[in-house]
């Protein structure tokens, strides 16, 4: 959920722009500028950044100051997008997009097709399952319960059987379902599962929501995604995903971010009896600083699936799923964070 607030595109030209030219009519206009300004917000110096880390200029230009739009709205929590077909900037202020005492989100691949070592073609189907006895207090958990379901509708493959859901993802798909769960005794819990169902190549998560005050201890937040491997943030940064220890452009900068609230990213590699290893991802860390409302930190990640080799070490930036051509196969996305933290 995220409010907008619209302007035109024309009266931003200047603002938009990094260099000394404006737009006009359609018409390239070279002007005189005042360059090299500086910026201090609440008291501290401020130095505007493109989307690549790149200082931008703050000019003044006929008595009027201007600024990057991008730089300055984040700086006061507030998202900017570019509409083309409207020639629109879009300023959002950064809102959580769910409720997570009200919605959970259920994640899945579409199928996925393959040649088997014989040459014949075969499609791998995700399994589907949710468990509702989550949602009752722990005391009531392993009793009776009944579930009904209220709204929406399942996606196909994916079937409300008893107390649980079960199936296989058949294919791309997004929906909100509501349910009931109602214990022998107690009082009933009615939540959305919000269903997101994506293409292989596609990164599946859920946002992560949290809240409190300064000195409050964030201990294992977890973090549902599809991928059940070890997410890939090495400091080396690079573009390259196929070079073992590569991570996206930008991870260090937003696990510094995270840090600022006294946050960090970590895991904990975890093993069935019959030898499969996955990592539970989770935030962990103690908060250090107010936040003046809500602000979203986008963690840029590449994620793979967990393993049954034992040759295969779950190590954080170790390449080990590959596709048919021997290539490191992940898929890229980001973990978006939601924080609110109070100073009092």
């Amino acid at each position: 959920m995220k409010k907008k607030t619209r302007v035109a595109a024309l009266a931003l030209t200047l603002v938009l722009g990094t260099g000394t030219a404006a737009l006009a009519a359609g018409n390239l206009v070279n002007i005189a500028v005042n360059p090299g300004m500086k910026l201090s917000i609440d008291g501290e110096a401020f130095v505007p950044t493109d989307v690549n880390g790149k200082e931008v200029d703050v000019f003044a230009y006929n008595g009027t100051t201007y600024v990057p739009i991008r730089a300055i709205s984040e700086a006061f929590g507030k998202a900017v997008s570019y509409d083309a077909s409207t020639q629109t900037a879009v300023i959002q202020s950064v809102l959580p997009p769910y409720d997570p005492d009200q919605v959970d989100y259920v994640l899945s691949v579409a199928p996925e097709t393959y040649t088997d070592e014989n040459g014949n073609p075969q499609t791998w189907y995700n399994g589907v399952g949710y468990e509702f006895r989550w949602w009752l207090p722990e005391e009531q958990q392993n009793s009776s319960f009944t579930v009904k379901q209220v709204s929406g509708q399942l996606p196909d493959g994916i079937t409300l059987v008893g107390d649980h859901l079960e199936g296989e993802c058949q294919g791309v798909a997004e929906a909100d379902v509501t349910f009931t769960v109602t214990p022998r005794n107690g009082e009933a819990v009615t939540r959305t599962l919000h269903f997101q169902f994506v293409e292989p190549s596609e990164f599946a998560v859920a946002p992560i929501i949290l809240w409190g005050k300064v000195g409050d201890t964030v201990d294992r937040a977890g973090i549902n995604s599809f991928y059940d491997g070890i997410f890939y943030t090495a400091d080396d940064l690079t573009a390259d995903r196929e070079i073992p220890g590569a991570s996206p452009i930008g991870t260090q900068e937003a696990l510094d971010a995270l840090a600022e609230y006294g946050l960090s990213l970590d895991y904990e590699v975890q093993e069935n009896e019959d030898g499969y290893r996955w990592a539970d991802k989770y935030l962990t860390g103690t908060f250090t600083q107010a936040t003046d409302g809500w602000v979203k930190i986008s963690i840029p990640v590449y994620a793979t699936a967990g393993s049954s080799n034992p040759d295969f070490p779950m190590e954080e930036n170790f390449w080990y799923a590959n596709d048919a051509d021997g290539n490191p196969y992940v898929v890229s996305g980001t973990v978006d964070v939601y924080l609110n933290i109070v100073g009092f």
